[in-house]
């Protein structure tokens, strides 16, 4: 595995983050508006992007609030990689 440090503007990240938005759509159902609009990624300066032989597995990212406080978001395995030893 191999973790690449970037910011939201990476395609792999955004391409992860669309598969998340998707799954949590279908969890949500029709409160997915209220939801959806605290997951923007436009601003996030601090992502991971997980590599599985060279295939983007998993994201995640953390949005400081403060000096010591930070919220862990956009957290996402893809489906093809879950489960796994």
């Amino acid at each position: 595995m191999n973790i690449l440090r970037t910011d939201s503007s990476h395609k792999d990240f955004q391409t992860l983050v669309k598969s998340l938005d998707a799954t949590l759509a279908e969890h949500n159902g029709e409160n997915d508006d209220f939801f959806a609009q605290f997951n923007t990624i436009d601003t996030i300066k601090n992502c991971i992007v997980a590599y599985i032989d060279d295939i983007p597995a998993a994201c995640g990212a953390f949005k400081p609030f403060s000096e010591d406080t930070v919220e862990i978001k956009r957290m996402f395995t893809h489906p093809d990689f879950r489960k796994k030893d």
